[in-house]
């Protein structure tokens, strides 16, 4: 498990380099700004979900907010994000970022009446993808590292801390 997880981690920071080094032109974004979006999350190995909105400054800062769920457990996360460039190909513009926050989790475990809420945090670096012909959509991948706290009662005690790939995707309203 450790050994796929490493390679998982080297191939997704070689891609990421190899679209930050290898684009042929850097331009100022798309010609229709980006600002706010809406739109999806998926964390890729706590198989955790949601909804997320994303807002882009006319500088190179951003800020991202959610609620993700799980059976058991909703999370809050909010991160500031910063733009490294912003990238022009032939068909798709491409922004590498990197970012980290907070995130707020509500643990419930309802047949043991158990419930409590952490505070923990998150650091990613990833890439947002958004086709020319398409400039309001946008996807793209992160990889990052996740601290939900640590909780649990007695044996059941868990520090959660996830070193993960996570999938977005969202649609910009202006």
């Amino acid at each position: 498990m450790k050994h796929r997880k490493h390679i998982l981690t080297s191939c997704v920071l070689l891609a990421l380099f190899v679209c930050v080094s290898a684009a042929p032109v850097f331009a100022d974004g798309p010609p229709e700004p980006q600002t706010f979006g809406i739109g999806g999350n998926f964390l890729i190995g706590i198989n955790v979900g949601g909804l997320t909105m994303r807002y882009w400054s006319e500088s190179k800062l951003g800020l991202e907010a959610g609620v993700n769920f799980r059976s058991h457990w909703t999370a809050i996360p909010v991160s500031v994000l910063y733009t490294l460039s912003h990238i022009d190909t032939n068909s798709m513009y491409i922004r590498p970022y990197i970012g980290g926050g907070i995130n707020i989790n509500r643990f419930s475990f309802r047949g043991r009446g158990y419930s409590e809420s952490k505070i923990g945090g998150q650091g990613v670096g990833g890439v947002e993808f958004t086709p020319k012909n398409s400039p309001r959509f946008s996807f793209g991948g992160n990889l990052g590292i996740h601290n939900f706290g640590s909780y649990g009662y007695g044996p059941y005690r868990v520090s959660s801390t996830h070193f993960m790939l996570g999938l977005h995707a969202h649609y910009y309203i202006r």
